[in-house]
């Protein structure tokens, strides 16, 4: 529900305030398509209120790229709203040239990065090495994280273990704040189930989910008389 959206948005910039007041920087793993362009406003909603200090915003990876198209698209069409004036508005800049993994930032600031879940080999990956080892820093996750992914395995983490970063071979005691918050805007099974019925498509592909999940909506959605099809990797299929 919007509500309890609008409820994390507030929890978040909450939280990434006390941190930055409190002399520390903040990390928020953020995935390239939407999410992205989406915290860009909020930070921009968040300043002009003055929810948050003044601070530099870091921002790096696919999501920059996407931030043109998204401008591109929005000149054209009414569906989507997205103006590439809100970096300068925020004061975007690119991450400092001096970092390295597990070394502390040379600049504080929030950093809106990329990968999502941590992924190996992405800035927010590196970045967090850097920032785990530090009480003053907050690591805020505002999407859902597959539990095998480093940003699934950090929220299980819990304060005082040891972290192993292993693409990069080095081990952070696990000192700041590991936060998330419920900013998903992916439909639930029912609401997806309740779709389906609305719109009575012919054939139904089961795609993006474990097995069970799977099983689940085959047996959901059996009585729509629609062709339901759990496909194979690699097969063809015509409908």
């Amino acid at each position: 529900p919007a509500r309890q959206r609008e409820s994390e948005i507030v929890a978040l910039l909450e939280s990434a305030r006390k941190t930055l007041s409190g002399g520390g920087s903040v990390l928020i793993p953020i995935f390239a398509l939407g999410r992205m362009q989406e915290m860009l406003f909020i930070l921009d909603e968040a300043f002009r209120h003055e929810a948050i200090p003044p601070v530099p915003v870091f921002c790096s990876g696919l999501g920059m790229d996407l931030v043109n198209h998204f401008h591109q698209i929005s000149k054209n069409s009414k569906d989507l709203r997205f103006n590439r004036r809100v970096l300068k508005e925020v004061g975007a800049r690119p991450l400092p040239r001096k970092l390295q993994a597990g070394r502390p930032l040379p600049m504080q600031g929030i950093y809106l990065v990329s990968s999502g879940m941590l992924v190996e080999n992405t800035p927010s990956y590196m970045l967090a090495s850097s920032m785990l080892g530090d009480e003053r820093n907050s690591i805020s996750f505002v999407g859902y994280c597959d539990p095998s992914t480093p940003g699934g395995k950090l929220l299980e983490a819990k304060p005082g273990e040891t972290f192993k970063f292993g693409e990069i071979d080095w081990t952070e005691q696990v000192k700041a704040k590991i936060l998330q918050f419920d900013m998903s805007g992916h439909a639930d099974r029912e609401e997806l189930v309740a779709f389906a019925k609305k719109v009575s498509p012919k054939t139904i592909f089961l795609h993006h989910g474990d097995p069970e999940s799977r099983k689940w909506f085959a047996k959901e959605l059996s009585g729509l008389g629609a062709k339901i099809i759990d496909p194979e990797p690699l097969q063809i299929y015509e409908t």
